[in-house]
């Protein structure tokens, strides 16, 4: 499997290495620093976990894509978001701070989406769904799928009606 992401793509950016949940030993959290990362990038790199190793955020995945990369500043160490899709296309934005979405330019790239995939902001607190007129409903997790390991949740006003 190929090596990805390599540190120079990334280049200064460790944003992933806060935000995301990494399945190793002692598993690390999403929403809390791994004790790895340095100010220099991973500090056993080499070593690190499978899941950090296959990893790779929408903006560094652009940037092989010529004409239609993403630009510096929605870098996530630039804009404070962390973009992934999940195996059934959800858009899904890791903020390293809870209204971190909500700033420009990421706040229009993301609403732009809205238009046309689902879009999930995880602000740490909370999760949300985000409309493409920007508004947002609440989202409760509801378990994880077996088979993907992905997280699950329902719109908050149907589980009242469940």
């Amino acid at each position: 499997m190929a090596d990805l992401p390599s540190r120079r793509a990334c280049g200064a950016c460790t944003l992933c290495c806060s935000v995301m949940k990494v399945a190793m030993e002692p598993p690390k959290p999403a929403h809390q620093a791994c004790g790895h990362c340095t100010a220099h990038g991973c500090g056993i790199y080499v070593d690190r976990p499978e899941p950090c190793r296959v990893f790779q955020c929408v903006w560094l995945g652009s940037q092989s894509m010529g004409p239609v990369a993403l630009p510096s500043a929605l870098r996530p160490d630039r804009c404070g978001v962390v973009i992934e899709i999940n195996s059934v296309g959800t858009l899904i934005a890791h903020c390293h701070r809870p209204a971190t979405w909500k700033r420009e330019p990421i706040h229009r790239w993301l609403l732009d989406r809205a238009a046309h995939l689902q879009v999930m902001i995880d602000t740490g607190a909370e999760t949300l769904l985000l409309d493409r007129d920007g508004a947002v409903e609440k989202l409760v997790f509801v378990g994880v799928n077996k088979e993907t390991n992905e997280r699950l949740y329902i719109r908050e006003k149907e589980l009242a009606n469940v």
